[in-house]
């Protein structure tokens, strides 16, 4: 599979049947009320009150964040940390994307560069895509845009699969 190949766009595909396991079982787990936001780090950080799904498609995943005062610093910034976190969890859901099935996964290698201050109180964009694969990694970045456009942060992570057993919540 060529790297085009890994990059098409199934986000305006009519029939979901035509959807890989990674970009349904991620519609899903992101949709109001999904799966995603009652893992306990999601829940205590209120991803489900704050993070919505705008899009998935292979290799693709769009959110929409409202960074909230809880997250700050003392200065009314969103914490650096909390940047990486949101990241963390936007690739871990791109990654899901080019899976034809459930697999274990973890994150390897994470670089964050911050570009402009991220106030809490305003509503971002947080866009992760893959950038490139190999047999078991792959390389996803995420940008982080204020209302305005501009990016306020960038975020490189690699992955890779894993021999963890990967468990699906049901229900």
């Amino acid at each position: 599979m060529s790297v085009a190949d890994l990059k098409r766009d199934t986000s305006s595909d009519a029939n979901t049947d035509t959807l890989n396991w990674g970009v349904k079982a991620v519609r899903s787990v992101l949709a109001e009320g999904g799966h995603s936001f009652s893992l306990p780090f999601a829940r205590t950080l209120g991803f489900g009150q704050s993070i919505r799904l705008v899009s998935a498609s292979f290799g693709d995943v769009e959110l929409e964040w409202d960074a909230e005062a809880p997250l700050d610093s003392m200065d009314g910034i969103i914490q650096g940390g909390m940047l990486s976190v949101i990241a963390d969890f936007a690739q871990a859901h791109c990654f899901s994307t080019i899976l034809d099935a459930p697999q274990g996964f973890s994150t390897v290698d994470f670089n964050t560069r911050f570009l402009r201050p991220v106030p809490s109180g305003q509503t971002y964009r947080v866009h992760s895509k893959l950038v490139d694969r190999a047999r078991k990694t792959a390389v996803f970045e995420t940008v982080f845009k204020r209302a305005d456009g501009k990016p306020t942060t960038y975020v490189v992570g690699s992955w890779q699969l894993t021999d963890r057993e990967f468990k699906v919540k049901q229900g």
